[in-house]
């Protein structure tokens, strides 16, 4: 039987043309190259060297012999990356989310329904997460509305409303509802990375946006200056509502959202007894 290691030395004899060469590249002595190369000839049952009393080299059986060596190994490792790939696949749930509130709330979900799986989570644009479900990149997607495809279901199961939070000494701070137009040439604090919400702010082209990458700076900043942010009912029913800060609600339609969680049909009855929880 061929040994996967003759292999690798034959590619190294081919590369660095002498037996010494290859030999102290591959960290071994050279008799123990020159008997793996004849015993790979054996083998085979085929010469693939000409020898002379002081050169050897590959013949043309030889030269094909690499290019077939190089074509097996590549093989074997793409088939170790893939068996990798799908042993983590079964042991992982992988979510697709459009915006943080539902990634947050459905990786709870999902990890206390899954205690032996890992669970991974990203945030992407609607139809990246749409090609993700169908090529089984995601378990799970969520979206903002319902995916119309004969292949997939979606479930809703949670709203998000989005609130204006504002300092005490700002004028608006007695309204019970704030419009984005009324709030837009100001200066505001706001995350990276809202993905699906970034629809709000572009609603808002006189505002200049502090875009803050650091969720922590981002709240320090909340609670130690007297610049506006937006919050949500999600996350104040988690965070409470920010210190020395009125918080008020965005009446425009694009400051609410209702989520799906949306899945491949033919994967229902696996996922059925998760998805009886979903919105319980």
């Amino acid at each position: 039987m061929i040994e996967f290691e003759q292999l690798i030395h034959l590619i190294a004899f081919d590369r660095y043309k002498t037996l010494s060469l290859a030999a102290k590249e591959l960290h071994i002595s050279q008799p123990v190259l020159t008997r793996s190369m004849q015993k790979l000839e054996e083998t085979l049952d085929i010469t693939l060297f000409e020898r002379t009393k002081n050169r050897i080299s590959l013949n043309e059986t030889g030269l094909l012999a690499v290019e077939l060596s190089k074509r097996i190994i590549s093989d074997t490792k793409n088939m170790k990356i893939q068996l990798k790939e799908f042993n983590r696949k079964q042991h992982t749930i992988s979510i697709g989310t459009c915006a943080p509130a539902p990634q947050t709330y459905l990786n709870q979900k999902v990890s206390r329904f899954y205690l032996d799986k890992t669970v991974s989570s990203e945030i992407r644009d609607i139809n990246i997460l749409i090609d993700g479900l169908k090529d089984h990149t995601y378990t799970f997607i969520v979206t903002p509305y319902e995916i119309e495809d004969e292949d997939i279901e979606c479930i809703m199961f949670m709203e998000e409303q989005l609130y204006f939070s504002l300092p005490y000494e700002h004028p608006l701070v007695h309204k019970k509802s704030i419009s984005l137009k009324e709030m837009d040439g100001e200066k505001i604090l706001l995350m990276s990375n809202i993905g699906f919400w970034n629809q709000v702010p572009k609603k808002m082209p006189n505002t200049k946006f502090l875009i803050q990458e650091d969720r922590s700076v981002f709240y320090d900043l909340i609670e130690l200056s007297s610049l506006p942010s937006f919050t949500s009912d999600f996350t104040m029913k988690y965070d409470g509502i920010p210190p020395n800060r009125v918080v008020i609600p965005i009446t425009d339609n694009e400051a609410h959202a209702t989520f799906y969680c949306c899945y491949l049909k033919d994967k229902e009855a696996q996922f059925k007894g998760f998805l009886y929880t979903l919105n319980q």
